[in-house]
């Protein structure tokens, strides 16, 4: 929250004095109302908070009055409806109790007996476990309008006696280790749910007989034909369709509220934990499907005019839903499928609330495998133990709420504050990404030693530092100081470099370490891996994706080559090793305070630039032509980049693969500039059209938002990267690849620059030859016998690109689809011309035979025979009796048929066919559904080609003396 940043000092306030209106939800932490809600009349997981802020001015007195008066004034409410609390002070903060406020209550004329006191418990505010804090004043109201006091009742759970304005005075900080000190300036943080108050104003007992949630219900009633909505609450709500009411309009708004702010289920366990709920809840009670989609509808109509970007991204919220209650379904059939046989062995599981979680089987055979092994050392705990804890939600991905009803199951506690510790140590982990090749450098040690020994951070604004001239970038080198060097997991702070002779530097150094001197005994020679930390340097190191810079920073006449880069706490290391260079004696003594001269390696540099401006463009086309789509991360490297995104339901159609190309090619060819500028936590909230990561936490300040405008593509992101300062730059973008991920989740990988104009044009050759090959085939002129040479040449260079240029994924796509037509096509035409080209010869032999029969024999070249239909062949000789034997490639095939008016019991098809199949030792069978006597055919039959051409020769002499002797005979009889 930008306000957190006030009251720390961090930033300037906005106005001294602020009134607004914010969207909160509640589902987690230390503020967690899901359990209650549709169980009372007055807690929700999405509501409203009026908020009265003062940053360093008006404090106890003037905010108890403002609230009082306004309540009492023009909201009309009667004072005897009221209660005020204060803070009862405690001994372990060292606070005493807040009687001012008390005094402030009696003097505004509240009566002593409605002026109650409560502990830290009720009456001290925190925003976490860290920051800003302070006691708190609230009033409450009793909707009961009873005439006796009722002060006994207050803060304790009763429905009828809520609490509707909380006065917080923010005059503490929580710190990390926990005391809590004085903050430099006093403030007022005040709430009042904007649900509750209306409902006291409408005159109505509970915040569900509203008209902010009428709506809903009467969505819900018309479209399940369910029971009025009666207002009934615990046991007087028998059947659970009031709560069931309740509840399912409460997460509509909260579902609807969180996906329309770019929250995404799969990324946010507890959102999509009310999300399912809502799903079972409309399935379970009402016996109807697709309500929570209906329901968006009426939230957006209820609330988009307060907040426009419902009725603005309210598709998208629909196709969320749709592939949440999708995916639901099919893990129902599935992990929910599995997870009921294990509860036939394990009744207790039952009390599992989240059943259709993907690894909760896995989860819970791993839990009873470690505990298993701790149970036979003799070491079973009584606590669940936070790294199985840990593993539990990293790698099944369990949310802590069904971790703990697994650790119940096996009567184990589960500890969430060792949990959550456990999970921000992972975060930090992650955050300073040590990495193998330099743990000894960049580690937890070495940031301690840099922090006890004083030595300064590092200013790394540098990075941002480039001109362009006539569309040349360039990255001034930057003039620095030597602070300190990592070598082997030790601060070096006074260093001398010698060189024993050119192929051996050495290193006799004096280290400080745990602050004391100690003697490094051993020569480090010019392999070893260093780390130099600099005053300031126009390196950038990883971060929001993009990799790493490289270059050199000299030293006297010693010459550092940087391979890596990392930032800790704002210390960089740079890593990698000394070398000498040619011409200069290789000798110097280099100490802390030595000026240096650090300079990038200007084409990694405008690589990294290239492919950051580039991922901001694909990302904007994907949110362009997908209805819902969201960033999971990113890899930025100089020569390509990666983008991992969600997709829900959707699959990027070859199609949408160009239809990106397009649109960031277009952005290219406009030259649009890439602007960027700097601001605050209150300016991000101003921002409109942003796109941020959902759930990344941004600093108060030094905020980079970098745009992109154009006419056909429009990105607007909060980066810390660099960019190229127009899209011109950029010169081309191809997408090489596209990759599926997993459920809902894709990855795309592409390059920008030079090599991408390259890639176009290599594709766009390729696709020439298949188009000159079509022409070809078309036109007539294929040679059907080196067709399938030159389709197999083109193939390999689609597949085959190793150590050469890439290809275009739409252009591989496309080339591969023609050449599948292309082959269908060419065999059609092949099959077509060798019909013809046998019918032909046939028809030669007919015409030139003074025989009444047909027998010939014929070898197709370069077709299989099974593509070569005898069936069309034998019907281009209706009228005359034909036997015809096709062999290539040690197979050989026949068929003959004869008329139905020449077909006798001396001669028909079978007898005919029977001359032939003992010389193959074949079979021989009619076609289903024909007569055995008119048509016959002999299978294909493998003839090894020393035998072929005799057994052919042997065939074609028997068939026709077979035929010579009754088919005259039959012609005879018949004349």
């Amino acid at each position: 929250m930008y306000f957190k940043g006030v009251f720390l000092g961090h930033l300037n306030p906005p106005a001294k004095r602020v009134a607004n209106s914010q969207k909160c939800i509640r589902i987690g932490g230390k503020h967690n109302d899901l359990d209650a809600v549709g169980q009372d009349t007055y807690h929700h997981t999405f509501f409203e908070m009026l908020g009265n802020w003062s940053f360093g001015d008006y404090f106890k007195e003037e905010a108890c009055e403002f609230a009082w008066k306004l309540l009492t004034g023009p909201y009309g409410i009667n004072e005897n409806r009221l209660y005020v609390t204060y803070f009862a002070g405690d001994e372990k903060m060292g606070l005493k109790p807040d009687l001012e406020c008390k005094d402030i209550w009696l003097r505004l004329g509240v009566s002593q007996d409605r002026i109650l006191p409560f502990g830290s418990q009720d009456n001290f505010w925190e925003m976490g476990t860290t920051g800003p804090c302070g006691p708190c004043t609230e009033i409450h109201i009793d909707h009961t309008m009873q005439t006796s006091n009722q002060a006994s009742r207050v803060n304790r759970g009763h429905a009828d006696l809520t609490e509707l304005w909380n006065i917080v005075f923010i005059e503490y900080q929580r710190l990390s280790d926990g005391p809590i000190v004085p903050l430099p300036k006093k403030h007022i943080d005040t709430g009042m749910g904007f649900e509750r108050l209306v409902a006291v104003l409408q005159g109505k007992r509970s915040n569900y007989d509203t008209d902010l949630f009428q709506p809903l219900f009467d969505t819900i009633k018309k479209k399940t034909n369910a029971p009025e909505y009666q207002g009934r609450f615990m046991s007087a709500d028998k059947n659970g369709i009031d709560t069931a009411y309740r509840t399912l309009a409460d997460h509509a708004r909260m579902v609807t509220i969180a996906l329309a702010d770019g929250m995404l289920p799969d990324q946010n366990h507890k959102l999509r934990k009310v999300l399912r709920k809502a799903v079972d809840v409309g399935e379970k009670v009402f016996q109807q499907s697709g309500l929570l989609h209906e329901l968006s509808f009426r939230v957006a109509d209820n609330l988009g005019n307060v907040y426009p970007e419902i009725q603005k991204n309210l598709k998208q919220v629909q196709k969320l839903i749709a592939y949440e209650e999708d995916l639901l379904k099919s893990l129902r059939d599935t992990a929910g499928t599995e997870w009921k046989r294990i509860i036939k062995t394990r009744s207790a599981l039952a009390s599992v609330s989240n059943t259709t979680a993907p690894g909760l089987a896995a989860a819970y055979k791993d839990l009873q495998s470690s505990l298993f092994i701790l149970a036979s050392n003799d070491k079973f705990p009584r606590v669940l133990p936070p790294d199985i804890a840990f593993k539990m939600y990293d790698t099944y991905g369990l949310d802590p709420d069904t971790i703990s009803e697994l650790a119940k199951v096996e009567s184990l506690s589960f500890d969430k504050n060792e949990f959550n510790n456990e999970l921000n140590n992972a975060r930090q982990r992650s955050k300073m990404n040590f990495g193998k090749v330099d743990e000894e450098i960049v580690s937890q040690e070495s940031l301690q030693l840099l922090e006890k020994n004083n030595v300064p951070t590092t200013d790394d604004s540098a990075k941002y530092s480039y001109t362009v001239t006539d569309k040349v970038y360039y990255f001034p080198p930057v003039n620095c100081k030597l602070l300190g060097m990592i070598v082997g997991g030790k601060l070096i702070s006074e260093t001398q470099s010698h060189v024993i002779d050119d192929s051996q530097s050495i290193i006799e150094a004096t280290v400080m370490h745990s602050g004391n001197i100690v003697e490094i005994d051993s020569i480090i020679d010019a392999n070893a891996t260093v780390g130099l930390i600099l005053d300031k340097t126009p390196f950038y190191s990883p971060e929001g994706g993009q990799g790493s810079d490289v270059g050199q920073i000299q030293v006297k006449n010693v010459i550092f080559d940087v391979k890596e880069v990392r930032k800790i706490c704002n210390y960089v290391f740079h890593i990698g090793k000394f070398i000498v260079q040619d011409g200069i004696k290789p000798e110097a003594e280099l100490h802390v305070g030595d000026e240096c001269v650090a300079t990038i390696n200007e084409k990694t540099r405008l690589g990294l630039m290239r492919h950051h401006t580039s991922t901001h463009l694909i990302n904007a086309a994907l949110h362009k032509i997908l209805p819902a789509t969201g960033q999971r991360g990113s890899n930025v490297a100089k020569d390509s980049l990666d983008l991992q995104f969600s997709v829900f339901g959707e699959k990027l159609s070859p199609k949408d693969i160009e239809t990106v190309e397009t649109l960031i090619n277009k952005s290219i060819n406009a030259d649009v500039a890439v602007k960027t500028r700097t601001i605050d936590a209150l300016g991000l909230t101003s921002e409109e059209n942003i796109t941020l990561v959902p759930g990344e936490v941004y600093p108060d300040t030094g905020i980079r938002i970098v745009e992109i405008i154009g006419q056909d593509l429009q990105s607007i992101e909060a980066c810390c990267g660099t960019h190229v300062q127009n899209t011109g730059a950029l010169e081309h973008l191809c997408i090489l690849k596209v990759k599926s991920l997993g459920t809902g989740s894709q990855s795309i990988r592409a390059i920008a620059g030079p090599i991408a104009r390259l890639a176009r044009q290599a594709g766009e050759n390729v696709k020439q030859q298949i188009i000159l090959l079509e022409e070809d085939i078309n036109t007539g002129n294929a040679q059907f016998n080196l067709l399938d040479t030159r389709v197999q040449d083109i193939k390999r260079q689609l597949m085959d690109r190793t150590e050469r240029i890439p290809l275009p994924y739409s252009i591989k796509h496309e080339c591969v689809s023609r050449l599948e037509m292309l082959a269908r096509n060419s065999k059609s035409q092949e099959r077509s011309a060798m019909k013809e080209s046998i019918e032909n010869e046939l028809k030669s032999i007919v015409q030139s035979c003074t025989l009444p029969f047909v027998v010939h024999c014929f070898q197709p070249v370069n077709v299989a025979l099974e593509s070569v239909s005898l069936q069309k062949v034998t019907k281009f000789c209706s009228n005359t009796p034909t036997l015809v034997i096709a062999h290539n490639k040690e197979m050989v095939k026949a068929r003959c048929s004869v008329p139905k008016e020449m077909a006798s019991s001396e001669f028909n098809a079978q007898l005919w066919m029977q001359t032939v199949l003992p010389i193959f030792k074949a079979h021989g069978s009619s076609p289903k559904g024909q007569d055995p006597l008119l048509i016959q055919h002999m299978k294909s039959k493998r003839v090894s080609d020393l035998e072929l051409k005799g057994l052919v020769e042997r065939a074609v002499i028997e068939a026709t003396k077979f035929a010579a002797l009754h088919v005259k005979k039959s012609r005879h009889q018949t004349k």
